[in-house]
């Protein structure tokens, strides 16, 4: 697996460290997208998390880059309730992704009601193109 698709899959489990708990849907998500978006087995997951990193990749698309914001807001609503740590972390990536600070809020309300919804990620990524 490239590198760049390990760390984004690292990037996703910050995401269920936000609050500083891994509540187990949180990881069931996280497992899951690792699984059917990223063709990871249990075993490779576990061994990314394992031996982790700090470094933090930014995707060349900005599709990708709606993915994985995307895909974090899913895991945040995992658990049922978003904590402020895990929308301060969706903030701290869209501004490294490019995001306008103007525009970060309602890109990140907007996320997290579809991920509350489980919206499919195509749809999401397609009514930002607009």
């Amino acid at each position: 697996m490239e590198i760049s698709r390990q760390t984004q899959f690292l990037e996703l489990y910050r995401m269920v460290m936000a609050d500083g708990i891994a509540h187990p849907k949180e990881m069931e998500t996280l497992y899951r997208i690792g699984l059917e978006k990223y063709g990871l087995t249990n075993e490779m997951m576990g061994h990314i998390i394992s031996s982790g990193g700090t470094s933090a990749t930014m995707p060349k698309l900005p599709q990708e880059r709606i993915q994985i914001l995307y895909e974090m807001a899913l895991i945040a609503w995992a658990d049922g309730a978003i904590e402020e740590s895990e929308r301060s972390l969706l903030r701290r990536y869209a501004l490294m992704y490019g995001i306008k600070e103007e525009e970060i809020e309602n890109l990140i309300d907007f996320l997290l009601t579809n991920a509350k919804e489980n919206t499919d990620e195509d749809e999401v990524i397609k009514s930002l193109e607009k």
